[in-house]
């Protein structure tokens, strides 16, 4: 009789990781390249295939294992339409791919009912509740990730030039803001990633006695809100609050939102697992 083979794939524009264990054993992680399925499906598949190899070769496998393998993938991208059937084509081993979000919400909750507001250089919150999960945000920096990194990045920046216009004071902020973005922040923006603005917001954060850090906190704080409550977040429930520029709010957060705040359990690789684990 085979053994029960179980994998967990977590991948995005960052890079990929792969989690594989055999017959309920020890874990074996190993690391690959980028694997954005939207913007490059076949580096995604590429680094993927190579990860995945590394991960049997460690446990004296080969690909042929993959016959006898549970699998599920979290894959950045995958909840446009069309976008996971489409990848799979590739890797017909993978039988279940779910957006990233997904494994995110099942590593963090250990696949219990709650929220999770992830606030990194994007942002995106789904939320699962009696078999129902709701999902907003995670469009990207052109079209949303409100609350993000990146897009207090930009406000920070905005405010800075309605600073050097004359139209708010003077501010300690806004010129260091302009310092960093040089010849121009104009120029600057025009060439400048979602993870070159997310950068700003260190900045934001050294001021803490600007007038453009408080603005930009506080619509942080009302974007963080709002997704909470499109997700259906009840007052109280367990959420977790991820990302980087979510983990340095939370210790900052208002009393209510406080309520039903812990800890991530895990990562989106162990969520992954998790939910190859519980497939047929």
């Amino acid at each position: 009789m085979t053994s029960r083979i179980d994998i967990g794939i977590d991948g995005g524009g960052t890079g990929c990781r792969v989690a594989l264990s055999v017959a309920g054993g020890p874990v074996t992680e190993t690391r690959g390249g980028p694997a954005n399925i939207v913007t490059d499906p076949a580096g995604a598949e590429a680094a993927i295939r190579l990860a995945l190899t590394e991960a049997l070769s460690a446990q004296g496998l080969g690909l042929d294992a993959l016959e006898h393998a549970r699998i599920c993938a979290g894959l950045a991208g995958a909840r446009l339409p069309g976008e996971a059937d489409r990848f799979a084509t590739r890797l017909p081993f993978l039988a279940y791919v779910v957006d990233d979000s997904v494994t995110a919400l099942e590593g963090a909750l250990e696949g219990a009912d709650g929220t999770l507001a992830s606030l990194g250089t994007g942002s995106f919150f789904i939320s699962k509740s009696r078999g129902v999960t709701r999902h907003v945000g995670g469009w990207g920096f052109r079209l949303g990730d409100e609350g993000s990194a990146a897009w207090a990045g930009r406000m920070a920046l905005s405010l800075a030039l309605r600073v050097a216009d004359g139209r708010l004071p003077a501010d300690p902020l806004a010129e260091a803001l302009m310092a960093a973005c040089p010849p121009h922040p104009v120029l600057w923006a025009r060439e400048a990633s979602p993870g070159e603005f997310a950068q700003l917001v260190k900045l934001v954060v050294a001021h803490p006695a600007s007038a453009i850090t408080a603005r930009v906190l506080a619509a942080i704080l009302e974007a963080l809100r709002e997704g909470l409550e499109a997700v259906g977040h009840a007052p109280g429930a367990p959420w977790v609050l991820t990302g980087g520029l979510g983990e340095m709010l939370a210790g900052r957060l208002p009393e209510d939102l406080r309520e039903g705040l812990r800890p991530a359990a895990g990562r989106a690789l162990d969520g992954a697992l998790r939910l190859a684990r519980g497939l047929p």
